[in-house]
């Protein structure tokens, strides 16, 4: 009897033990990889501060952003893909692999220098928010709340917005 008692008590104690271990999940390992919240500096309520015509506005010039920088962002993609792709290979080609690193840091600053671009015009429009990472890489992207500009962690790296 006493030697059951002991092993239930073992056997209670461990699935208290993993349960509440298990309730915890992943968590974000403090790396920003939650995809929650407004993730580009400003949320929908502040965006609802907003007049119509400064929303409208912000819609079409985030847009714009969108449409000129889609080359960019697909041309960084592609390197982005070939150097993953040929470090994978039992011999990879290191002058290859610096030319690939190249072009894809010559795309990211026109991408920089684009967002940089977007950011200025976005403040002459609403002042008042902070535009700080709009456009960029802040949380999962997009304009409202919860982003969605598809830079959440599973859906690659390197080639962010």
């Amino acid at each position: 009897m006493k030697k059951s008692m002991i092993v239930i008590t073992s056997l209670l104690a461990v699935t208290l033990l993993a349960t509440s271990a298990f309730s915890w999940g992943h968590g974000n390992g403090g790396f920003g990889r939650g995809c929650g919240g407004s993730g580009q500096g400003y949320g929908t309520n502040a965006l609802n501060d907003l007049s119509k015509e400064q929303r409208d506005e912000l819609s079409a010039l985030r847009q714009k952003f969108i449409d000129e920088t889609y080359e960019v962002r697909s041309a960084m993609m592609v390197k982005h893909q070939e150097m993953r792709l040929l470090m994978e290979t039992s011999s990879p080609d290191r002058a290859k692999l610096d030319t690939l690193s190249q072009e894809f840091t010559d795309l990211r600053s026109q991408m920089q220098s684009k967002r940089i671009d977007f950011q200025l015009a976005a403040k002459k429009i609403a002042p008042e928010l902070n535009v700080a990472g709009m456009g960029g890489r802040g949380g999962c992207g997009g304009m409202g709340s919860k982003g969605g500009n598809g830079n959440c962690p599973g859906q690659g790296r390197g080639y962010r917005q």
